[in-house]
């Protein structure tokens, strides 16, 4: 009796710990937030350079662009970027698939863009309306909260 009572009481305390993980609040915050989609930003402002060569519209090496931009480890570890590394994995060759890499260039360019709004939404919901640096995002951020 002790045994199966003691299974019971286990099998029920691990079923309320699993379900309490699952419901509980995520372990991101919103200054965590806004520093992932600041971090994305600045990326895709700094690798803007290769999506234009990837595209011809600048000169350069197509293949080390395209290496330079899908190699960068930030795709791996913000969130904020999971379409864009989704979007270089569908490029197979960066030469012959034009469409996908112009494909690409949409996405950055418009997700940029929803970044950049995002980030004033945030800071606007504290007051701030000047224009932002990026530089200086996280530091407005932690002056406006407190």
């Amino acid at each position: 009796m002790f045994i199966k009572g003691f299974h019971l009481k286990t099998t029920i305390f691990i079923l309320a710990l699993i379900l309490n993980g699952c419901n509980g609040p995520s372990n991101i915050d919103e200054r965590l937030l806004l520093q992932r989609k600041v971090e994305a930003f600045i990326f895709l402002s700094d690798y803007h350079h290769q999506l234009h060569i990837m595209i011809d519209e600048e000169e350069g090496d197509k293949l080390e662009a395209y290496l330079q931009f899908k190699n960068a480890s930030i795709l791996k570890t913000n969130v904020e970027l999971i379409p864009v590394r989704s979007a270089l994995e569908r490029i197979k060759d960066v030469h012959k698939d034009t469409m996908n890499v112009k494909r690409l260039d949409d996405l950055v360019d418009y997700y940029q863009s929803g970044l950049s709004i995002q980030i004033e939404a945030i800071l606007k919901g504290y007051g701030y309306k000047e224009n932002l640096d990026t530089d200086t995002i996280m530091k407005i951020y932690d002056d406006s909260i407190n």
